[in-house]
């Protein structure tokens, strides 16, 4: 594994502090994602929220150190997640991926 932590973003206290919750941790396991997950959320919908506000964010970086468009970018990633929920339809999967871990959330 790379020595590459990426840093806690500055606008989180040090302490953490009331209202701050890490979601997840993920990592790129070969040819799988590996990764923890906390449902610390009430609302689902508010977790789709999140996954399209890091979805955005992700093209911004691809473009900015990739060189590939932005506009192009999204809409790679939303094809992806397109294509990815596409293929799982009508699968039974067992209640969790090997490579998943969910965590309790902070109040639990």
């Amino acid at each position: 594994m790379t020595d590459a932590t990426l840093p806690i973003p500055d606008e989180i206290p040090a302490a953490g502090g009331d209202g701050v919750t890490e979601l997840a941790r993920v990592w790129w396991n070969g040819d799988v994602p590996a990764m923890i997950i906390r449902p610390a959320l009430r609302d689902p919908a508010l977790m789709g929220g999140v996954l399209a506000e890091l979805s955005w964010n992700f093209s911004r970086a691809y473009a900015g150190s990739h060189g590939i468009d932005q506009a192009q970018a999204l809409k790679e990633i939303v094809q992806g997640w397109q294509d990815a929920h596409q293929r799982a339809e009508g699968l039974e999967a067992p209640p969790l991926m090997p490579t998943v871990s969910v965590s309790k959330t902070a109040k639990e």
